[in-house]
C-alpha cells in the first residue's frame, strides 16, 4: 500500500462518499501525478515540494472533513432527548455569562473608584478581572443551568453521563484559569494599577501551579512552614475552586432526580450555596491566622466535601425510592 492509499483510506474515517469522489479523490491523484512528473523529469525537490503541498491540502481537508462531523455530532448530542442538552448548555451559559459580569464588575469597580486609572487603561483592567470570576462563576452557573435545564424531565443514563462530561469539561477549564491564566492576569493589573516600571514581586496568588510547589518544595527543605502557610492556602483555595464545578454539578444531577419541581430544587441549591458562600467568607475574612489551629487544606476543602457528601446522600435516597 502506498502513501496515497493509506490517505485515502484514513479519509474513509471522516469524509462523506460524496466529499471522497468530489474533493480526496482528485486531491490525491493530482498530488500522486504531480510527483511522478517531477520525479520523471529528475526534479527530485521539486517532486518532494509537490508531495508535501498535496499533503498538506489532505490534512486541511480532513481538518474540515472532521470539524464538520464533530459539530454535526454535536448537534444531534445536544438536540436529543426533547433538546434536554441543548437547553441545558443554553441556561448554564447564559448564567455562567451573567455571573462573570457581575462577579469581574465588583472588584473592578472597588479599584477604579480607589485609584485614578486612564480611560484607555479601562477595558484592559476590566480583562484583567474576568479570570478571578470566571471558575466562580461555573461553580454556581452550571448547577443552575442543569437544574433548570433537566425541569420536569426522568434523566436516563445517556442523559446523566452527558452531565457528568459537562461538569468534567468545566472543571478542566477552571483548572486551567486557576492554575494558570489567573497569575497572569492577577499580575498584568497589579502592574497597571500601581503603574510600575519595574516588574511587581510575585505574590502566592500571581504563581502558577507548577511555581507554587517549586517554592513549598523550596520553603519545607529549610523548614519554613510559617512562609510555606499563604503559598499553601492559595494553591488549596485555587484546587477546591476548580474543583467545585464537577462536585455542584454532581449535587445539582442528583438533586434534579430527587425532585421534579424547578422550584423546589433551585431553592435547596440557593440555600445550600449561600451556606458555602458563608463558609467561603469566614475562610477569607479568617485568613491563615484564624485556622492557624486547623491543616489548611481541610478548612479550604470542608464545603466541596460537604457537598460531595450531600450528593451521596441525595443518590442512595434515590435509588432507595425508585
Amino acid at each position: 500500500m502506498n502513501a496515497g492509499d493509506r490517505l485515502r483510506a484514513l479519509a474513509r474515517r471522516f469524509c462523506t462518499c460524496d466529499t471522497m469522489d468530489r474533493v480526496v479523490d482528485p486531491l490525491i491523484a493530482d498530488m500522486r501525478f504531480e510527483y511522478n512528473e517531477s520525479q520523471r523529469a529528475g526534479r527530485p525537490w521539486q517532486a518532494r515540494r509537490r508531495r508535501a503541498a498535496g499533503y498538506l491540502a489532505f490534512w486541511r481537508t480532513i481538518g474540515f472533513c472532521a470539524a464538520r462531523a464533530a459539530l454535526g455530532s454535536t448537534r444531534r448530542w445536544a438536540n436529543a432527548e426533547g433538546h434536554v442538552m441543548g437547553r441545558t448548555l443554553g441556561y448554564a451559559a447564559g448564567i455562567i455569562a451573567a455571573l462573570v459580569f457581575c462577579l469581574a464588575l465588583l472588584p473592578f469597580y472597588a479599584v477604579t473608584s480607589a485609584n485614578r486609572v486612564a480611560p484607555h487603561e479601562l477595558g484592559k483592567l476590566f480583562l484583567y478581572v474576568v479570570p478571578q470570576a470566571i471558575p466562580i462563576a461555573i461553580a454556581f452557573g452550571l448547577p443552575l443551568g442543569i437544574l433548570v435545564g433537566l425541569r420536569g424531565r426522568s434523566t436516563d443514563s445517556r442523559i446523566r453521563w452527558s452531565v457528568v462530561a459537562v461538569c468534567i469539561v468545566s472543571t478542566l477549564v477552571a483548572f486551567g484559569i486557576c492554575g494558570w491564566v489567573l497569575p497572569e492576569t492577577n499580575q498584568a493589573f497589579r502592574e497597571t494599577v500601581v503603574r510600575s516600571r519595574r516588574p511587581l514581586a510575585r505574590g502566592a496568588n500571581e504563581l502558577t501551579f507548577p511555581e507554587l510547589n517549586a517554592q513549598l518544595e523550596a520553603l519545607q527543605r529549610v523548614g519554613r512552614t510559617d512562609a510555606a502557610r499563604p503559598l499553601v492556602y492559595s494553591y488549596h483555595a485555587r484546587l477546591a475552586a476548580s474543583a467545585a464545578p464537577f462536585i455542584w454539578g454532581l449535587f445539582a444531577l442528583a438533586l434534579a432526580s430527587v425532585t421534579r419541581r424547578t422550584f423546589l430544587s433551585a431553592a435547596i441549591f440557593v440555600v445550600a450555596g449561600i451556606t458555602y458562600i458563608a463558609c467561603a467568607v469566614a475562610i477569607i475574612n479568617g485568613g491563615v491566622e484564624t485556622f492557624r489551629g486547623l491543616p489548611i487544606a481541610y478548612t479550604i476543602w470542608l464545603p466541596n466535601v460537604c457537598f460531595a457528601l450531600m450528593t451521596i446522600a441525595l443518590r442512595v435516597g434515590a435509588s432507595k425510592s425508585a
